[in-house]
């Protein structure tokens, strides 16, 4: 339930407003000085929206300075301020102390109501895109998931995917889903990255996803590992799409389907990613790309790699596909140095020897995820330095005592 605190030092407004968001199925606090919200903000701040006035009588501080405090201290919370006396000036004056929105007093409540609900989905929204950016994987790392006509072929066909439309991607773990779905997108939206909707990350019902089409021209809808959602909110979400109730196209991802699934049979289009086993004319070319992006970036050149290297690259079953190839790139790069510029065999070997066998983190809740990809990742590292705790540390430019902690944090035996 959305937690909303009043702040004002008229007690009547107060109940007023309580009684009004209480019928709406919010649950309200007032307070009604700055005492008393201080008292609260010490005791346990969880709230979600703050109504405050910005005029407080009898109070030792004032609703911008409430504003400014709140701002500096919350990333997630939606400020609203208002007054009795307003003008421009105290709507921008608030604004640039850190409200989210300004309403004038005596205020109708159907306005009321509705910038609250306004301000909720944005927060919502941003919340949800900064989850997605922010989270660990190395889906910001991809630029491209293969090469010649059978990737060409991919591409090709997606450009002529319209809007409310449905599409399933098919591909193993590693394979590039996710880019792909972010390809459909930019595509379809314009190139506008921040309407890409991941479902994932933030559940939205279909009241929340009516808001959203409401103000913006279109956006997508991301599923990955669609099996685990419950069938009928998968139906409800397809059916926004097919009825047009809403500006959008939706994207599911899977491993593998059944054929025989009804809902299977109902999507428009499906897109199959073939693992690197059977694409393997372009395994080597990968890993030239992105060996050479991270060469760039750490050394600002491009590097030499052996004849040998070729062969022990097909040689491989490559489990993680795209990832895999990624992650051994940017291993190798964190080994070289400016004076040796040229990828061996023996390198290559002796990293892939050393690698961790990952389960599919894809299976984990977030933080299990995290957790697992953290304590292979810096097992990974130590192994390559022969658990040279100074080494790894310069490695991963972390101070040896964070490294310490993190290696304790995580369970990491050492001796």
């Amino acid at each position: 339930m959305t937690k909303i605190l009043v702040i004002d030092d008229e007690l009547e407004i107060c109940k007023q407003i309580s009684l009004i968001l209480s019928k709406q199925g919010y649950d309200v606090t007032y307070a009604n000085s700055f005492r008393e919200f201080s008292d609260l903000e010490y005791r346990n701040f969880n709230y979600d929206v703050v109504l405050v006035d910005l005029w407080l009588k009898n109070s030792t501080k004032q609703g911008i300075d409430i504003i400014d405090f709140l701002k500096n201290k919350y990333d997630n919370l939606v400020i609203i301020s208002f007054s009795g006396h307003a003008n421009i000036d105290n709507a921008i004056e608030s604004v640039k102390a850190g409200a989210n929105d300004f309403i004038e007093k005596p205020f109708e409540t159907k306005k009321l109501i509705h910038i609250i609900q306004k301000n909720l989905l944005e927060l919502k929204q941003r919340v949800t895109i900064n989850n997605y950016r922010n989270k660990i994987s190395f889906h910001s790392k991809i630029d491209i998931i293969g090469s010649g006509q059978y990737i060409e072929n991919i591409f090709k066909s997606i450009t002529k995917i319209k809007n409310n439309s449905s599409i399933l991607i098919i591909g193993p773990n590693g394979i590039g889903k996710n880019f792909l779905a972010n390809t459909i997108h930019m595509n379809l939206s314009s190139n506008n990255p921040d309407t890409f909707i991941n479902l994932n990350e933030n559940l939205m019902n279909e009241s929340d996803l009516l808001k959203l089409s409401s103000l913006h021209n279109y956006f997508t809808i991301y599923l990955n590992d669609y099996e685990n959602f419950n069938q009928l909110e998968l139906l409800n979400y397809l059916n926004l799409v097919k009825s047009k109730k809403i500006n959008a196209s939706i994207i599911f991802d899977s491993k593998k389907i059944d054929n025989k699934d009804p809902f299977v049979n109902n999507i428009d289009q499906k897109v199959m990613l073939n693992p690197l086993t059977t694409r393997k004319d372009e395994i080597f070319l990968l890993f030239k790309h992105y060996l050479n992006i991270f060469a760039l970036k750490k050394f600002d050149n491009r590097i030499e790699i052996d004849n040998e290297v070729q062969k022990l690259l097909l040689s491989h079953t490559w489990p993680g596909n795209i990832f895999e190839i990624m992650n051994l790139s940017e291993n190798v790069i964190g080994l070289l140095n400016d004076s040796n510029l040229i990828v061996t065999r023996d390198l290559l070997e002796n990293i892939m020897k050393n690698s961790i066998d990952n389960v599919d983190l894809y299976d984990l809740n977030f933080k299990e995820a995290k957790d697992k990809f953290e304590k292979d990742y810096l097992l990974q590292k130590l192994k390559i330095n022969n658990f040279n705790m100074t080494l790894t540390a310069k490695m991963l430019k972390l101070d040896r005592v964070s490294l310490y902690r993190k290696v304790k944090s995580l369970n990491i035996k050492i001796d």
